[in-house]
């Protein structure tokens, strides 16, 4: 199973792909990584200096070694009848990226990351169902073998300096415009 994209040959997300490898080798690589991405969160202090979840994740996720995408990448999602994980006009989606983290006290945090390219609108209900997905991704009502057990969760977009960043924080915890992400990221692509 491959660690990053550049390890494959998923015709998945292409146009996303450079990014979200870039963020996935800032986390394993750098030790500053988590700390950037729990920046001004209401997570700051309990999870920084966290330990990153990969080899973990990567056992979870595909214990056969079947996937063709990473291991963290593209988590499908269907909405739930039991719960307010469905937004009015949601449907099924995935999240194009979890990491999970663990701090020194044993607890475990999900970072939900979404990329959006500059420019690219969110689908219907999209943006309105990220926390409500999560959070259901969170709860234990429901069986999720693919998933870390996990105690909060963080959902975190990477965009454009054109989104509407007031709106986009609305309904995500962190905010991180492409231009922030280079300024950090080394390996962050420029376009």
């Amino acid at each position: 199973m491959p660690n990053f994209y550049s390890e494959t040959n998923s015709k998945y997300q292409t146009n996303a792909q450079q990014f979200l490898d870039a963020i996935a080798h800032f986390l394993t690589t750098e030790p500053v990584g988590i700390n950037f991405l729990l920046e001004n969160t209401k997570f700051t202090n309990a999870y920084s200096n966290s330990l990153l979840l990969w080899d973990e994740q990567r056992q979870s996720r595909d214990p056969t070694n079947r996937m063709k995408a990473p291991f963290w990448a593209n988590y499908w999602f269907e909405p739930c009848d039991h719960c307010n994980c469905r937004t009015g006009k949601s449907v099924s989606m995935e999240t194009d990226a979890i990491f999970f983290i663990e701090n020194i006290h044993k607890q475990r945090l999900a970072l939900h990351i979404e990329f959006k390219r500059d420019r690219e609108p969110f689908s219907d209900g999209q943006a309105d169902a990220y926390r409500p997905r999560a959070l259901c991704f969170q709860q234990s009502g429901r069986q999720r073998n693919t998933l870390l057990a996990h105690d909060h969760f963080l959902t975190i977009l990477f965009c454009g300096e054109e989104t509407d960043l007031l709106e986009a924080s609305k309904h995500f915890d962190r905010v991180i415009t492409h231009k922030l992400a280079r300024s950090k990221i080394v390996a962050y692509p420029s376009s």
